[in-house]
């Protein structure tokens, strides 16, 4: 990783882990994106993982929470606060939002929170995380981001949250 990619980071986490945090509850998001007990859920480009610890909490033992990043050193720092908070139903690996070569139809919900500048083509993201989703499965977007219509159709949006259906 290149030096500037990691003090990226470093200023990422920064702001994810000291400030995000007194302005923004992550449970609250979450609940927002529709993480219920026992879904299986995939969180993608997890950077420091402010909102992956809540969501193992809130799938609970029954459900899994599968976080990834592009970045290797948010993925160990990601890790690392896993472990150390005995997560047993959540892990992080590094993946290609638009080829993460994971088994299709694995989640009943997607989020990509904080994904402001996304690296990669859009258009093969969606269809990636398309593919990944169950029938009628879930994908909860933060921000301005859109995906296709002809891959989701747009349920509701709460705040800043909005939630899609898969079709198809």
């Amino acid at each position: 990783m290149s030096r500037a990619n990691w003090i990226h980071f470093k200023l990422m986490s920064f702001v994810h882990e000291t400030l995000y945090g007194l302005f923004r509850d992550p449970y609250k998001a979450l609940r927002a994106a529709g993480l219920e007990p026992g879904q299986r859920v995939l969180e993608v480009g997890c950077g420091p993982g402010f909102f992956t610890i809540p969501a193992a909490r809130i799938v609970g033992e029954e459900g899994s929470v599968l976080a990834f990043d592009i970045n290797p050193v948010a993925v160990e720092h990601v890790r690392r606060k896993i472990e150390q908070a005995g997560m047993a139903n959540a892990r992080v690996i590094v993946a290609d939002a638009a080829k993460t070569d994971l088994p299709a139809e694995s989640f009943d919900l997607v989020f990509v929170f904080g994904l402001a500048r996304p690296i990669g083509d859009m258009e093969r993201i969606w269809a990636e995380l398309h593919r990944l989703l169950k029938p009628q499965g879930i994908l909860s977007v933060e921000g301005r981001l859109r995906p296709p219509g002809e891959l989701f159709q747009f349920v509701e949006r709460q705040g800043r949250i909005a939630r899609f259906r898969k079709v198809g």
